[in-house]
């Protein structure tokens, strides 16, 4: 039987030496429809340049027949760099660049990710004193993301898919369908800093009150609200400091959970969340980070 979804484009930029990564991203964006289009009615439709351009000529440079195909259309946008910054454009210090500006000033969702990898032997220093450079510029304003692994990258990806369905979806209710939960939670890992004295007299930030906040983005309170942790990957869960539930979370709030992480603790985990809703029960998996 047919099912009406709202489709939402995802573009994933980033230059010529992050191939292995694109593909993480794209198995990212499939994991998740496998996971959440027929419950949410909700489809993410990666974009890639080099599957899908269709050439054109006399209608600008390269990167604007891109622009006009992919940049300028996506709803979301994964930027991923390792150790180049890639070519520039007339416009921009780089093709990828000027993806990820041209999105961010039309107001589309763009999550950029940098590799903390080791950088390979045979990298271009030019082209990773140009990256560093754009990160810091990037970095003023708002905030990027680093991966240091695929399954970290792809753990974090998710994250950002699972904030913006919904977030972006919102936008276009009336194509939505309403018969689906009003409760939308989504868990992430937060944590505080405190100032600490070492052994010579010196003041140091450190990591303190680590959680997990649990958020319902949705418009209907979630009842009876229960969580399960699976780690991913080797390791284990962090340690729950209490009971991971909650009798309601209302529209538009959260609940903080305190834990504990230790050097055992998985990169990576599976958030099962819980709830009561008009009666019914729900249940919904998200993949999230723990650093």
């Amino acid at each position: 039987m047919p099912i009406q979804t709202l489709t939402l484009s995802v573009l994933i930029a980033s230059p010529g030496d992050t191939a292995a990564d694109r593909d993480v991203v794209e198995d990212a964006i499939r994991s998740w429809n496998s996971d959440h289009t027929m419950r949410r009615k909700v489809h993410l439709l990666p974009l890639r340049w080099e599957l899908g351009a269709v050439p054109l000529v006399g209608q600008g440079d390269a990167q604007q027949v891109i622009n006009e195909q992919f940049a300028d259309e996506a709803d979301i946008v994964i930027a991923v760099f390792n150790s180049r910054l890639g070519q520039a454009t007339k416009r921009a210090v780089s093709g990828t660049a000027e993806e990820i500006l041209r999105a961010r000033d039309r107001g589309a969702a763009v999550h950029v990710f940098f590799s903390d990898a080791p950088i390979p032997r045979d990298h271009d220093p030019e082209q990773l004193a140009a990256l560093n450079s754009f990160r810091t510029e990037l970095q003023e304003h708002g905030l990027t993301g680093s991966y240091v692994s695929p399954d970290d990258l792809k753990a974090k990806v998710r994250t950002c898919l699972e904030h913006d369905a919904y977030k972006v979806g919102s936008l276009s209710s009336d194509e939505a369908d309403r018969s689906r939960p009003g409760v939308v939670l989504r868990s992430s890992f937060q944590w505080e800093t405190e100032p600490r004295q070492d052994s010579r007299g010196r003041i140091k930030m450190r990591r303190a009150r680590e959680r997990l906040r649990v958020e319902n983005l949705g418009d209907v309170a979630a009842e009876d609200v229960a969580l399960e942790m699976k780690p991913v990957g080797e390791g284990h869960n962090p340690e729950a400091i209490g009971e991971l539930t909650a009798g309601r979370i209302p529209p538009r709030s959260f609940v903080n959970f305190p834990l504990a992480l230790d050097m055992g603790t998985a990169r990576q985990g599976t958030i099962i969340h819980r709830w009561t809703e008009a009666g019914q029960q729900h249940s919904e998996e998200q993949t999230i980070s723990w650093s």
